[in-house]
């Protein structure tokens, strides 16, 4: 058992690692142009993206030679153009250098960052080199992975407390029960739930911030920090979703499970009803009336029990006849307990209304085609929730029920229960399949995109685990059910299996949320992969863009901007330039792609033929001098 659970958190931490690059929003330009060399201060920054981005936390700074903050005011979109993002420069700059860096996010909520150096008249270089900018404000790779991990325990409370909610309403309440030992237990599972879902969410927002404004965890727990997270998309899904908490927390203070007048009555037969052992004549155990001499479980009530005279005594039961049915008439009359609807209702809507937040705040509310992605996130996020919320409801719960009746009534109810939840969980799995697969083949493209990005990966993991899920129930449905509604005695061997099946499913699932809150970091392989595509490397002194269009199998245009690493002006000591791309995994050797110089530090290649679909490794060598040259390596991935 120890090693099984190590084996789930290796895999776990695995799933959460986060990936190198998580960016969707690249940039395409800036005003002033990187390098430019202008005879006067402009009055504004201009960062131009390829998709709308987001300022927060100190977004765009500006810093002259000797490091000193020179912006003004906050970030903004010139025109309400959500693809540009400006800030304004102080009045009466002089001439000198100027390092202008960017910390933006994406509209999927992944932060990005860089920069460029601009001169102005005879300027002096930085006292600071644009990495070392860069890297004051960089978050370390902890926050990356405790925000995966906040995902995973927000996506777990989901499912726990919807997938409870759903459990109790269509498996539990038709089978006519009233178990007090049942609904306390239930109770604390919604409540554990509600913690954990409040928690998590409030978490998730700080360390976006730590994200977004480069500081550490800690730092970033500012009302300040706090407070610029919730101005953006990803803060406003989660902030919300910490609110909703707060009201299903304030509803269960309320015990909405609890049935009216349950554990209050006097007289002895609501005993049995409410799991305080086996029910006396004229009760079956469910707050209704049985005529006298039924057990509570519809079978013939043993000897000595109510309905059953001892032999000889028949003159005596005749006695005690009329004496015997005022109570079963009294029971038969008593109205059956009811829940309160409108606190029900108080508690649904808004654990439902949390199946939208993986949505909200993650890549299918921005990803086209969102009306697609979308609906198949929240049906995903429903289904995931009626089957591991119930799984995990039987395995925790359930035993507070079983063990409060008689050993007579154990399997009918276990069986019972189990064999609705099986109905329940049948369809939940296929639309949960079917959701899966619809959004799976979406965002990760191509089969090819499953082994060679992390997104495709995690994908590939929860599409085994899906298929160990379906295995477990589609036996628990086809043997172990049907061999409990055969049995007459204990449950056995047959529920000792059946509660460890149901412990590996619930283990399963929860390395499946790993995985969701791991594709919740991971930018999706489509996204990663459709074109251009443009990285940033060092290399020696200089620093690299690289830029591939479009990214597809066949003819790319490949762009390679050298700047100095200091300076951020454009590298042109470069004495020679040689790219080449080769796939290992594909048995590709090396293909030695020409450059042509197209300006200070710009080369181009017309026509890289790249034409087998998958990530390619390229390697750049700059030589600067007859003696000195320096490589680096970088994966460009080509969709098909």
């Amino acid at each position: 058992m120890r090693r099984a659970l190590a084996l789930v958190l290796v895999l776990l931490a695995e799933l959460v690692a986060p990936a190198s690059a998580l960016a969707h929003a690249t940039l395409q330009s800036t005003l002033p142009e990187r390098g430019q060399k202008l005879d006067a201060a402009p009055k504004e920054v201009v960062f131009i993206f390829d998709e709308s981005v987001e300022g927060a936390f100190g977004a765009l700074r500006v810093f002259d030679a000797s490091g000193k903050e020179v912006q003004t005011g906050e970030a903004f979109h010139p025109d309400n153009r959500g693809e540009r993002i400006a800030i304004k420069l102080k009045p009466g700059l002089g001439d000198g250098t100027y390092t202008a860096t960017y910390r933006v996010v994406s509209a999927d909520g992944h932060p990005i960052s860089s920069g460029f150096v601009f001169t102005v008249g005879e300027g002096a270089a930085p006292a600071q080199s644009l990495d070392e900018l860069l890297g004051s404000g960089t978050s370390a790779p902890v926050t990356n992975t405790a925000l995966a991990i906040a995902r995973g325990l927000q996506y777990s409370a989901i499912a726990l407390g919807l997938g409870a909610l759903i459990f109790f309403l269509v498996c539990w309440r038709p089978v006519g029960r009233v178990s007090r030992p049942f609904t306390a237990r239930l109770e604390k599972l919604l409540l554990v739930a509600g913690v954990v879902g409040f928690v998590s969410a409030l978490l998730a927002v700080i360390l976006q911030g730590a994200i977004g404004s480069g500081e550490s965890f800690w730092n970033a727990a500012r009302p300040d920090v706090f407070t610029e997270v919730l101005g953006t998309r990803f803060g406003r899904a989660w902030g919300i979703g910490a609110a909703v908490w707060l009201v299903v927390l304030a509803v269960l203070a309320t015990r909405p499970l609890r049935e009216a007048g349950n554990g209050h009555a006097s007289a002895p037969e609501d005993a049995a009803g409410n799991g305080g052992g086996t029910a006396p004549a004229g009760d079956t155990g469910n707050g209704g009336a049985a005529p006298a001499g039924r057990a509570g479980n519809g079978g013939a009530a043993p000897a000595g029990r109510a309905g059953a005279a001892p032999t000889g005594a028949l003159a005596a039961t005749a006695l005690a006849a009329p004496a015997a049915a005022a109570p079963a008439l009294a029971a038969a009359t008593r109205p059956r307990p009811v829940l309160s609807t409108p606190k029900l209702v108080a508690l649904a809507v808004p654990l439902f209304a949390l199946a939208l937040l993986p949505s909200l705040g993650g890549h299918t509310s921005v990803q086209k085609p969102v009306a697609v992605l979308m609906p198949m996130n929240v049906l995903h996020v429903l289904a995931m929730a009626a089957w591991l919320g119930g799984v995990a409801v039987l395995v925790l719960a359930l035993r507070a029920a079983t063990a409060s009746v008689s050993p007579e009534e154990r399997t009918p109810l276990l069986a019972t229960v189990v064999g609705r939840f099986s109905t329940l969980a049948g369809p939940a799995l296929a639309v949960l399949l079917i959701s899966g697969s619809v959004q799976g083949i979406i965002e990760v493209g191509r089969f090819g995109a499953l082994l060679d990005t992390p997104f495709g990966r995690s994908v590939l993991i929860k599409i085994a685990v899906a298929l160990l899920i379906v295995a477990a129930g589609a036996y628990n449905r086809q043997k172990l059910v049907p061999a409990l509604k055969r049995l007459t005695g204990s449950p056995g061997q047959t529920g000792v299996l059946l509660r460890r099946i149901l412990v590996a499913e619930l283990v399963l699932g929860v390395i499946a949320l790993g995985a969701t809150g791991a594709l919740s970091s991971y930018a999706p392989s489509t996204a990663q992969s459709a074109g251009p595509f443009s990285t940033t490397v060092n290399v020696g002194p200089a620093r690299v863009e690289v830029t591939v269009d479009p990214a597809r199998v066949g003819p790319n245009e490949t762009h390679v901007y050298l700047f100095d690493r200091k300076t951020g002006a454009p590298y042109e000591a470069t004495k020679e330039l040689r790219l080449t791309a080769e796939m290992p995994s594909k048995q590709i050797a090396k293909i030695t792609l020409e450059p042509n110089v197209a300006g200070p530090g710009h080369y181009v290649v017309n026509a890289a033929s790249l034409g087998v679909a998958g990530d390619w490794t390229m390697e750049i060598t700059v030589r600067v001098s007859d003696f000195d040259e320096y490589t680096s390596k970088f994966e460009v991935p080509i969709d098909g």
